[in-house]
């Protein structure tokens, strides 16, 4: 776990932290100088969730592997100098040499036809997909616990493994709480809220976990030989920054323990000291340790890295300004696929297709279970030959409540075949398919698809073959049997006690599914092909549909009236006198 402050550290005279900064809402930016971060990642991730999925005790030493690499390694591995990107052609063969007893677990993968991914005993790279989709349960569980135990911090997640969590309201609350004279502005304050703090006491670091002295691991050392035993972080007095460092600190050991005691994974973290970056940096300096760079000057820095790498400076002495900022609907999701070997036929890459279309199958249902409204506007399908850039091809991707492999699949073998035309001539191969969902977005409650505004419920032709094996007569003899007479016209809103004192019929609730008009007595109930949750939304459209062919028959029944029941012709009216010009307009009206 690592910390970051938006201001440069003990230089309390150059930044003073007001009551501005403690009390305003305002001053919750960037740049605010209790503000602080925390960067969180799971160890050796991988390798831990599948410790324990396969329930391990927590010594023994595994690997996870994708294929014939080792993507992951755990604390009792490490032990053994095992690490990712083990050297040699068999890097597996070399880590089980190191340590015998290893336990080595290939990552899941999807085969086709499958609609989850698995742990199969013969993975192979030529007819396997690896999913990450059991780590990424895993990675909502952890981000679960950061959230319940962080209620009022936006967090962000980076990765499967790691998220930034902004602990400046928090830090802040604590402050507030511990001193609470600070939240108050006094009133011989000089400057009202822009006067700087009282200066505050010494910071108690016991319960903050590891503390990396500010000037580096090297100096203390220097300063053990030495006459003077204080401790680094004693040499200069606190500020109110390190009080909310510490506050901070504190939350996240609440944090990595309730993440132990859920779901038995450790957290730790010092960002940006891994990657190409990281491993030039730490081969430069023989630096292994984010202490270790403290020692390090900007000059020394920006001459082997350029001026650039003053980023770096600050990053290592917290100073960070970047927004952390939660990611609240996944706009694409990727399903790729390196194959080996390559794509030469059309029929190789259905095989890949079939597969590529349930792991976003997989995905697109665990996204809408935490967002029901959650789908794409289109589908993406991309190639790639060897040495070329990527061509993709896209298409709309209707809504549908039954999503399968088999309906991604047949949206994405039209872009298949639209695509394969040089494949079919031989002279092309394809050494990467993907497929990928684009334009996700989560519809609000009640919103329907377009599809449900031209289809609210069953065809007419299908609501008439289901009604007659029910209703007991047909409309237009229920209809012609109501009309025995033909009524008299009458004005609008003129009532007659004697021409109909019965009530209107009004239109039973549905019972058992089914629901029965109340003019013609047809009862109209949904097929067997319809699910039972659409039975509602089924029968308020059939019920709509079945009151506008009553509404139509009406129309189509009423006979024109005589011409000697129609009222006499209005008088022609006199044609009406020119309106006089008014205003500006007058001084240009033609005189007569």
């Amino acid at each position: 776990m690592a910390l970051f402050q938006g201001s440069v550290r003990k230089d309390g005279a150059a930044n003073p932290v007001t009551y501005r900064h403690l009390l305003s809402p305002q001053a919750m930016t960037v740049f605010n100088p209790l503000r602080t971060i925390a960067h969180c990642d799971i160890d050796g991730a991988f390798a831990q969730f599948e410790q324990v999925r396969l329930g391990l005790p927590d010594d023994i030493p595994l690997i996870a592997i994708q294929w014939d690499s080792i993507i992951a390694v755990n604390y009792p591995a490490r032990a053994y100098g095992i690490k990712r990107g083990f050297n040699g052609k068999n890097p597996i063969g070399e880590a089980k040499k190191a340590c015998p007893h290893l336990v080595v677990q290939h990552v899941a993968t999807f085969r086709e036809g499958d609609t989850e991914a698995g742990y199969w005993d013969d993975v192979d790279r030529r007819t396997h997909k690896v999913s990450l989709d059991p780590y990424r349960r895993e990675s909502l569980k952890i981000l679960a616990v950061f959230r319940e135990m962080a209620p009022d911090c936006e967090i962000e997640k980076a990765s499967i493994d790691e998220a930034f969590m902004d602990l400046t309201p928090m830090a802040i609350k604590q402050i507030l709480e511990t001193f609470p004279h600070l939240a108050t502005v006094p009133p011989d304050a000089p400057d009202g809220l822009d006067t700087p703090l009282p200066p505050p006491p010494p910071v108690d670091w016991s319960k903050s976990g590891n503390v990396i002295p500010l000037h580096g691991q090297k100096k203390v050392e220097e300063k053990h030989e030495g006459d003077a035993a204080e401790d680094d972080v004693e040499d200069a007095p606190s500020t109110w920054e390190d009080w909310a460092l510490c506050f901070g600190a504190q939350i996240m050991m609440q944090v990595r323990e309730e993440v132990w005691t859920r779901l038995h994974y450790t957290c730790s973290a010092i960002r940006f000291l891994g990657g190409k970056l990281g491993n030039a940096i730490s081969e430069e300096f023989a630096a292994t340790t984010v202490g270790d760079l403290l020692t390090i000057s900007l000059e020394a820095l920006q001459d082997k890295f350029g001026e650039e790498s003053i980023w770096v400076y600050n990053i290592i002495r917290g100073i960070d300004h970047t927004e952390v900022k939660e990611k609240l609907v996944t706009k694409s999701m990727l399903a790729s696929k390196n194959t080996i070997p390559a794509v030469r036929t059309p029929a190789m890459g259905l095989h890949w297709l079939s597969i590529l279309a349930g792991e976003l199958t997989v995905r697109l249902r665990e996204g809408r279970e935490s967002a029901p409204g959650l789908w794409p506007k289109t589908l993406v399908l991309s190639t790639r030959a060897s040495n070329e850039s990527f061509h993709s091809r896209q298409t709309a991707f209707p809504f549908t409540r039954n999503l399968t492999p088999e309906y991604i699949l047949k949206y994405a073998r039209k872009l298949w075949d639209e695509t394969t035309t040089p494949l079919k001539k031989g002279t092309m191969k394809y050494s990467n398919i993907s497929l990928a969902f684009h334009g996700l977005e989560s519809l609000e409650e009640g919103q329907r698809g377009i599809e449900n505004f031209f289809n609210p419920g069953p065809k007419k032709e299908e609501t008439a073959k289901r009604s007659r094996s029910v209703k007991k007569k047909t409309p237009l003899e229920t209809f012609l049997t109501q009309k025995s007479s033909t009524p008299k016209l009458e004005s609008a809103g003129s009532s007659s006690p004697g021409k109909s004192d019965s009530p209107q019929p009004v239109a039973p609730e549905p019972v058992n599914g089914s629901w029965t008009c109340p003019k013609c007595q047809t009862v109209i109930a949904p097929g067997e092909d319809v699910l039972e949750e659409d039975h509602e939304r089924w029968l308020a459209g059939a019920r709509q549909e079945h009151d506008d062919y009553h509404f139509a028959l009406s129309l189509q029944e009423e006979v024109p009236v005589a011409s000697s029941s129609r009222p006499a012709a209005a008088a022609p009216r006199p044609p009406k006198a020119p309106k006089k010009s008014a205003g500006i307009k007058a001084f240009f009206a033609p005189k007569k």
